[in-house]
């Protein structure tokens, strides 16, 4: 009779070769080892392994699938940061005060102690595995970064309070129910990451549950292995402190960021930062041409082959493509070459769509070499972060790096450079979230930097340029113009000038802003200027910044962009004047802004205040101070009226009322100034055809041309009615036809005291 095959038990005999024979024997107290019974320890450790190996062929097949997936959660424990895990699980078990924790000899090998807590404390033993699984998937797309917002590097402390806020922001945020949340644990686990030269501590917050285990089949070594587990519910967090930086696990981002963001509150008292974090760009336009692939480097590993898979192109600038793949090892320029001569589709291209690396790579202190596929597409995707096995990660990112291909962003640090912030002033006054590279060129903004500190996302390619325009009265304005192209050119043509624009592949790309991390830099550069911020600013503009000291005044500071737009600035003119801020600091991040006050507001350029001076950017609000203080000099209320204009939209109205009143338009600032002259003249009333000459428009009702000034009725009124008037005055004192009215009603009250209308006698 042939003899039984043991190959679908490998891990369980690799366990038994692995393990001391009295640790066997108690294993076998598990029902899942039951079997392992029949070991004899009284014999050479030796022979009582391979008697126990022969007798594995007697065992029901299905009992043996189960005990090597279970042999799979003791080997894979014990190749990984082994003591750092049995340390925390002794810490647990003597915590808990354990019954039989005198049997737990702390000098045996780690196997030993692995068999013992499985036997002993099987839940103890599920934690551990639970963060043996977050590190290893540490790094895997499922895990989200974020940023703690002005974070300063402070250490994680971990405290009950900390412990049950944390849990029950869990549940809340997980939509846990009763028995759910009370089964659900947080582990709290510290662990020291990077090599020699740059070690740093991490946090580890493992959610645990008691939940069905499952198995994750992956390639090792060119074999079908197992990985068993117990899955963490989606909210396993790390946070490293150096880099002050919190991954969160989870599949959907709105999770991630909400328990991120919770995390952030409860330990640190900060909002999230909208810096982005593990970002990476693809550069993709050098597979044009050879590629040296075989001198790509990465750490801790030996590249013996290297190709290019599969290539897919445009076709010249069509929309069409071709895609070239290979079925060996050969040089696809060579390939190509060879097949196309001069018609080459990839030295003529315009795009690469998709391109598939092949590597052959062999770890140090391995023997055999392991296959690395990576797939990268222009819109930048790539399959590293799927790779269940990290070390096939971390090579295939340094090969990448090594080639130019992956470029990690790296925020730059806030203030270092004043070139860089006037691009990101200009950034965020666009009328978009999203600009193109044509545009981008007309405006002087360097692109590659922008994209490498994560101030700009490379998109996909568009349709449409943007071109920068001016109306009539010389105002800036932008518009889009559709992209043409045939087999041998790609432009664009403005039917109002006639001119055309020969575009190129980077005038096509698109890029995405990211304004609210650029609003978020702006800020950290006033903070220390500021009191009264808000937790979490507002969604819309104008965003209150907080508060400016000025003296025994807090004046309030808000940020608006974008003045050049005639709308968007006449819609933050009646968000102001509905605020009820009172006088406020403006600032705009449009340069030469035509606007002097919005609402009741003092608009500053933000350029205006930035002060350059040992390599770094700084911006002084106490330059506002004179503009402030000239503003309220010139508001004292005053028995007559004045209109001091700046411009011809832009003019204060001050007399005897207890503020002034600003003036952001050219018909408001006409229609006053006829009041003012009317009654500064003694005439003091205006008909509303005089208005109408005066500001040479038309206007139905006075409401609807001071529409967004809902404080206009504090310095104009009718004259003649209060119901429908056809004159129209400045609201001084008390209006003619309230003072004719109380003097007849004096006259008849003097008449009606006086007998029979005879005069009264003094």
């Amino acid at each position: 009779m042939a003899k039984k095959s043991l190959k679908n038990s490998k891990h369980l005999v690799e366990l038994i070769g692995a393990a001391m024979p009295l640790a066997i024997a108690l294993l076998s107290k598990v029902d899942k080892f039951a079997f392992l019974c029949v070991l004899d320890a009284s014999k050479p450790d030796d022979v009582a392994r391979s008697t126990l190996i022969d007798a594995l062929s007697s065992v029901k097949p299905e009992a043996l699938a189960i005990a090597d997936e279970e042999a799979v959660r003791l080997l894979q424990l014990v190749r990984f940061r082994t003591e750092e895990m049995l340390e925390h699980a002794y810490s647990v078990i003597e915590f808990d005060g354990h019954t039989e924790l005198d049997s737990f000899d702390r000098t045996s090998d780690a196997m030993t102690r692995l068999i013992w807590l499985r036997v002993k404390a099987p839940k103890v033993f599920d934690q551990i595995e639970t963060i043996y699984l977050t590190h290893h998937f540490h790094g895997h797309k499922k895990f989200l970064g974020f940023s703690v917002r002005d974070g300063d590097g402070r250490d994680f402390v971990w405290t009950d309070e900390v412990a049950q806020k944390l849990h029950d922001g869990v549940g809340e945020i997980l939509e846990l129910d009763a028995e759910a949340k009370a089964s659900c644990e947080i582990i709290h686990f510290e662990m020291d990451d990077g090599d020699e030269t740059s070690k740093r501590r991490l946090h580890y917050l493992v959610v645990y549950h008691p939940g069905k285990m499952r198995t994750l089949r992956q390639m090792k070594d060119r074999r079908r292995d197992l990985l068993l587990y117990i899955p963490a519910l989606e909210a396993t967090l790390v946070y490293d402190p150096v880099e002050n930086k919190v991954h969160v696990l989870s599949d959907r981002q709105s999770t991630a960021k909400r328990l991120a963001d919770r995390f952030s509150l409860i330990g640190f008292d900060k909002p999230l930062s909208k810096e982005p974090v593990d970002a990476v760009n693809y550069e993709l336009t050098m597979f044009k041409g050879p590629v040296d692939l075989k001198g790509a480097k990465a750490t801790g590993a030996l590249i013996e082959d290297a190709w290019i898979s599969s290539l897919n192109v445009t076709l010249g600038h069509t929309r069409h493509s071709v895609t070239l793949a290979l079925t060996g090892s050969n040089d696809i320029w060579r390939v190509a070459g060879d097949h196309f001569g001069e018609h080459n589709p990839i030295t003529v291209c315009r795009s690469i769509q998709e391109v598939k690396l092949s590597f052959v790579v062999r770890f140090d202190g391995e023997a055999e070499s392991r296959a690395l596929d990576i797939t990268i597409g222009q819109r930048g995707s790539c399959n590293l972060l799927t790779l269940p096995d990290p070390r096939l990660r971390r090579c295939g990112e340094d090969i990448l790096t090594s080639l130019g291909v992956m470029q990690r962003v790296e925020p730059a640090k806030v203030g270092a450079d004043v070139a860089l912030f006037r691009a990101e002033m200009k950034l965020l006054d666009l009328a978009a979230d999203e600009i193109d590279g044509h545009l981008l060129t007309a405006l002087q903004l360097p692109t590659d930097e922008l994209v490498t500190r994560g101030l700009l996302k490379k998109k996909a390619l568009g349709d449409y340029i943007t071109v920068s325009v001016e109306d009539d009265d010389g105002q800036p304005g932008y518009r889009r113009l559709k992209v043409q192209s045939n087999s041998t050119s790609t432009w664009a043509h403005d039917d109002l000038t006639g001119e055309r624009f020969d575009l190129t592949e980077g005038d096509l790309c698109r890029y995405a802003v990211n304004k609210s991390y650029l609003r978020e830099r702006l800020d950290l550069l006033l903070k220390d200027q500021l009191v009264d911020k808000p937790l979490s600013p507002y969604e819309h503009e104008p965003f209150v910044l907080g508060n400016y000291r000025m003296g025994d005044q807090r004046l309030p500071v808000t940020l608006a962009s974008r003045l050049w737009e005639p709308k968007h600035a006449e819609k933050m003119d009646t968000e102001l004047r509905q605020s009820n801020l009172g006088l406020t600091i403006v600032l705009t991040t449009t340069i030469g802004s035509p606007r002097r006050f919005l609402g009741p507001g003092i608009v500053v350029p933000v350029n205006s205040l930035l002060v350059e001076g040992n390599d770094e950017v700084r911006l002084d609000l106490s330059r506002v101070e004179g503009e402030v203080r000239r503003r309220q000099n010139a508001a004292p209320a005053t028995d007559t009226p004045c209109l001091i204009k700046e411009d011809a939209r832009n003019a204060l109205l001050v007399g005897p009322w207890p503020d002034p009143w600003t003036l952001t338009k050219k018909e408001w600032v006409d229609v006053v100034e006829a009041l003012v002259e009317a009654w500064v003249s003694r005439k003091r009333k205006c008909t509303k055809l005089q208005l109408e000459n005066a500001a040479n428009v038309t206007i139905r009702s006075m409401g609807e041309f001071f529409r967004g000034a809902p404080d206009w009725k504090n310095y104009i009124r009718g004259a003649d009615s209060n119901g429908k008037p056809r004159l129209w005055e400045l609201n001084i004192g008390v209006p003619d036809y309230q003072t004719q009215e109380s003097d007849a009603v004096r006259d008849i009250i003097d008449h009606a005291a006086t007998p029979s209308g005879e005069p009264e006698i003094a």
